[in-house]
Parts: structure tokens; C-alpha cells; sequence
């Protein structure tokens, strides 16, 4: 019975001792190597702090910065990755909520990160790694443990503008893991190109993948995704044929018109979440990749990643909206109308999730823990929870799930009409001129104002929309970028260009 992340790294640290786990630019650690660092660390956490605290890390991206995550874990306490390059005011603002027992470190980080520390102990992580294992002290950590423990803490964005901390166990990412590899044929020949910065949750996939499968994740760097032909060079050297990317980078990649020239024909798995995947792009691999199986995921952060999946199997045209198909095995997924009830055919409901993937709730935040992780309104008898993720979705007609946008991307426009701002969207990202881009709503003027970028100029883009929409559903504005906002996570930043284009 698997309990614990670590018994995943202890197996693969056993089967495949010299193999190595994860790579970068500068470094990388067997699973032999990855397992000592964890236990060093822990060894050397455990006598500054107690069990089940919080370990900022606050480290760079690297093979090194997982092996800190896992020396947090050693100690039996959960870590919170941190991005090194957010304001100094948004950290305050994360400590306020956290509190941190301890920050590791790496040298690049030691300044700012002992500038934010405030009262909690901080360590270069490499200094930490000279300590000696303690094997009775971490065999009866390991001993105390159980599998509710949290494993870790990530911090998105609230809507209230404080960072809210998304609580993960380990039986939910245990569940996950395993889920991957059962349902998804992730295995010990993988190859994974890591997309995700560590502080996105679609990090996961690849780093316990790695763990659970004893498998070779290689963290791809950044500029990558600025030089297509980089990509294609460094996916090809590294032999990498499993990528789980956000949809903007494969965006971006198929409208590069690299995968004509030189495609990676070594992938065999090509996944996808975190935004809508347009099937215009989607066509574009699939016609250079035939090989692969893509496969498109859902799932808040607060459902440890992915809670619904949908492995393509069927031609898309460009302009069609693509399923997120079905729960993952072990959860179970309601619409729910505004009366909770479930939706009838065709209705539209907000997405509900029940399960082992649920977050315990937002750290030391019970207010909106209580507000989005309620009481399955379908059960009277006894205690069940359940997660209200604000996102709208209906059944089509092969009982698959289609993700239809936010409660708050829905809009009433010209007085009457109820709106999905992802159906415009899906229309928008179907144009050939468009590499990429979103719709907003002005309330106070009633407008549909359309962001995007490509060589598409306004009136063509209106009258190509004006074929697939109706009037009521046409966007009243439109704004061209030559490169749109993005996120750390590398979804479109759709908080500044409402803060651009609606004052």
C-alpha cells in the first residue's frame, strides 16, 4: 500500500539506481542521487523543525530545486514552491497567509530569499544536502506519517487579490499517479519534456510520473519556446516523447510552421490542459504527428490537476469545440444547475467534482475553503464533499463533457442574451489569419471586445466571424497585439488586458 511520494522514490531509487530522474541545462540526478539529496536535507530539516510545517522553496528551476521539494517531504513537513522572479509584495503576501517554518535556497536566490524570510530559519539547500542521513530519525518520520499529510501548497490567484494556498495530500497525488499510468501508459520508457513551471499543478504530471514510474523527465528551457527550431533540436537530442503542455505553447509552436519543416515524429504522447486547445492547431499536429495519441485534459488546481480527460479519437473540423470527455477513474463529476439539480440534455451546468483528487482546502483560509469545497447537494444522509470549480459545462450527444468557459466568462448582452465568451472564442481561434487570442466583456458599455494577434486585420476578421456567429454574439471592439500578456503558467493574462482595454 503506497502512502507516501517517497515510496515511489525509494522503488525507482531501487530498480533504476544510476537512471537519471531529471535533467536540466547545468545538472542532473539519478534517482540514486535525487534519493540522498531528499534524505540529507530531510535529515537536516527534521532537527531545526517539527513534523506536518510549511517549507517555502524558493529556488530555480532545476533538477536540484525537486530534490528541496523532496527533502521537505523527508522531514514529514510539505513544501511550497516559489517563483523566484515574483514582487517581493506578492511573497509578503503569500508568508502572511503561510508563515513558513523554513526557506530553502539556491545561491542565485540567497539575497531575496533571506530578504523575505522574516522569522523563519533559511538555508542554502546545498549547504543542508553535507548533513548525514539519520536513518532512525526519518524511519520514524516515515512511521508517523499517514496518507492525509499534505504533500504540498500552491499558491494561485484570488479573486480577492491574496494569493490563495491550494492544499494537496499525498493519497490524492498517489491516486493521480497511478491514474496516469493505468489510464495513459505513462511507464518507465517515458521520456517527458517538462513545460510547467513548478509552482503550476501541471508540473505534476511529470514530476510524479517520474517518481512513480522510475522514468526520465528533462526540464526544457525556456527559450525553447521563443526558437521553434530550438524546441524541435532539444526534443530530438533528449529523445523526449511524452509532453504535457499548456495549449498556448503548442499554439504557438503550430503557427511557427515548424512542425512542416522539421516535426518531432519521435512523440508518442502529446497531452494538454490549462486552457481551451483550439482544433485549428490541434489539426496542425495531428497532421505532422500522426503517430502520437494526444489526449485533452481538465482540471483546476484544486482537484489535484486533472479530474476529466478526453483521449482523442475522431476528426475535428477546425471550427469545432474539442470534449474534455469523462472523470478520471475514482471521480465523480455532476452538472449542476442553478437550482442543484442535475442538467438535462443539452442544459448547461457548473462542473462539480467529488473524490480522493479534492484539495483539503485553501491553507489557513477556512472563509473561502467553505465557500468553494461545500456539501454534495444530491446527498442528505451523510457528510460529502464536493468542489464548485465556477466552470460551466453541458453533455453533447456522445455523453462527453464540453467545457463551455467560466461562470464568469457568461455574460447578458444587449439586455437578453445569454453569452459564452469561450463560443466566441472557439470561432476566433478557428481563423486562419489568428495565432491566438481572447474575448472580455465591458459591463458598463455592453461591449464584446475581441484581443487578438496574427496578419488578420479587423474587417476580414469581422466578416470571417460573421459567417460562424450570430449578430447578437459579434464582438462590438477589436484589438490587435503583436504578442498578447502571458502568465508565469503561460496562459494568456487576461487580469492586464482587462486592465488595458476596459477601463
Amino acid at each position: 500500500m503506497i502512502t507516501n511520494v517517497l515510496d515511489y522514490l525509494d522503488a525507482s531509487a531501487a530498480r533504476f539506481p544510476e537512471k537519471i530522474a531529471f535533467g536540466g541545462e547545468k545538472s542532473a540526478l539519478t534517482f540514486a542521487q535525487l534519493r540522498d539529496l531528499a534524505r540529507r536535507g530531510g535529515t537536516y530539516l527534521a532537527g531545526r523543525i517539527g513534523m506536518d510545517r510549511p517549507v517555502a522553496v524558493f529556488m530555480e528551476k532545476t533538477p536540484e530545486c525537486l530534490a528541496a521539494f523532496f527533502a521537505a517531504v523527508s522531514a514529514g513537513c510539505f513544501y511550497v514552491p516559489l517563483d523566484t522572479k515574483m514582487p517581493a509584495e506578492r511573497i509578503k503576501l503569500i508568508f502572511d497567509t503561510l508563515h513558513p517554518a523554513f526557506v530553502f535556497y539556491d545561491e542565485k536566490n540567497a539575497e531575496a530569499a533571506r530578504a523575505v524570510a522574516g522569522d523563519a530559519g533559511c538555508e542554502l539547500f546545498a549547504s543542508a544536502c553535507r548533513t548525514e542521513p539519520d536513518e532512525a530519525k526519518l524511519s520514524a518520520i516515515r512511521a508517523a506519517h499517514v496518507d492525509t499529510d499534505l504533500l504540498y501548497v500552491l499558491f494561485t490567484s484570488g479573486s480577492t487579490g491574496v494569493p490563495k494556498g491550494v492544499t494537496i495530500s499525498h493519497r490524492a497525488m498517489v491516486d493521480y499517479a497511478d491514474w496516469l499510468h493505468d489510464a495513459l501508459d505513462m511507464n518507465e520508457s517515458c521520456v517527458i519534456g517538462n513545460q510547467a513551471p513548478f509552482v503550476f499543478d501541471n508540473s505534476t504530471l511529470d514530476i510524479y510520473s517520474t517518481l512513480k514510474n522510475g522514468c526520465t523527465t528533462w526540464i526544457i528551457p525556456k527559450k525553447c519556446f521563443t526558437f521553434p527550431k530550438t524546441m524541435m533540436r532539444f526534443l530530438a537530442e533528449h529523445e523526449i516523447d511524452t509532453i504535457f503542455f499548456v495549449p498556448s505553447a503548442l499554439i504557438s509552436i503550430a503557427n511557427s510552421g515548424i512542425l512542416e519543416i522539421d516535426p518531432p515524429t519521435q512523440l508518442k504522447r502529446v497531452y494538454f490542459c490549462g486552457e481551451v486547445m483550439p482544433n485549428r492547431q490541434l489539426n496542425m499536429w495531428r497532421r505532422a504527428v500522426p503517430g502520437a495519441v494526444y489526449c485533452n485534459m481538465y482540471g483546476p488546481t484544486e482537484i489535484t490537476d486533472v479530474c476529466a480527460y478526453y483521449v482523442v479519437d475522431r476528426g475535428f473540423d477546425d471550427d469545432d469545440p474539442l470534449p474534455i470527455g469523462r472523470a478520471c477513474a475514482n471521480t465523480r463529476i455532476l452538472l449542476l444547475n442553478d437550482e442543484d439539480k442535475p442538467v438535462g440534455s443539452g442544459e448547461t451546468g457548473e462542473l462539480c467534482v467529488l473524490g480522493t483528487c479534492l484539495s483539503l482546502g485553501y491553507y489557513n483560509n477556512p472563509v473561502q475553503t467553505e465557500k468553494a469545497f461545500v456539501q454534495n447537494p444530491l446527498n442528505t444522509l451523510f457528510h460529502e464533499r464536493m468542489y464548485r470549480t465556477g466552470d460551466l459545462a453541458r453533455y453533447n450527444e456522445r455523453g462527453e463533457i464540453m467545457f463551455l468557459g467560466r461562470k464568469d466568462f457568461q455574460i447578458k448582452h444587449q439586455g437578453c442574451y445569454r453569452i459564452e465568451l469561450g463560443e466566441i472564442e472557439t470561432a476566433l481561434l478557428a481563423q486562419e489569419g489568428v495565432a491566438n487570442g481572447c474575448c472580455l466583456f465591458d459591463e458598463a458599455k455592453d461591449e464584446i471586445v475581441c484581443v487578438y494577434m496574427g496578419g488578420e486585420d479587423e474587417h476580414a476578421l469581422a466578416k470571417a466571424l460573421a459567417v460562424k456567429l450570430p449578430s447578437y454574439m459579434m464582438p462590438n471592439r477589436y484589438v490587435h497585439l503583436e504578442r498578447l500578456p502571458m502568465t508565469i503558467n503561460d496562459k494568456i493574462d487576461r487580469v492586464t488586458l482587462r486592465k488595458t482595454y476596459i477601463p
